[in-house]
């Protein structure tokens, strides 16, 4: 599934992977999310439930520039860098954004996920 996230002003391309998890985050959209940086690795908001973890491996190691889901915190996570593998952690997707600029992004930022819209004919 395609998805949009709206980021200080610019559209940002995304996808959802096909599998369970994804799909139900996808059933939530549309979202405005409220970030907060971790680690210096990814910025996290709190989805405020848990999403299935049924289709999905125990354990994960996304990448930058991949969308997560963290079950223990209930969290929807964009990766700018490498957490290593981590029990809980699901790839839920892909982003096209600078991982630079995520990175700087001050805590607090509010990014809204939406499905992208259908092209038009």
């Amino acid at each position: 599934m395609k998805i949009e996230l709206a980021v200080n002003g610019t559209r940002v391309k995304g996808e959802l992977y096909d599998h369970p998890v994804a799909r139900e985050f996808a059933d939530l959209l549309p979202l405005e999310l409220v970030f907060e940086d971790f680690n210096q690795v990814e910025k996290v908001a709190p989805l405020g439930r848990s999403l299935t973890l049924r289709g999905v491996p125990d354990a994960d190691s996304p990448r930058p520039g991949e969308i997560g889901y963290h079950a223990p915190s209930q969290g929807f996570v964009l990766y700018y860098g490498s957490p290593g593998r981590w029990p809980g952690l699901v790839r839920m997707g892909r982003f096209d954004y600078d991982l630079d600029v995520l990175r700087d992004l001050p805590d607090g930022i509010r990014i809204r996920v939406t499905p992208a819209p259908l092209p038009s004919s």
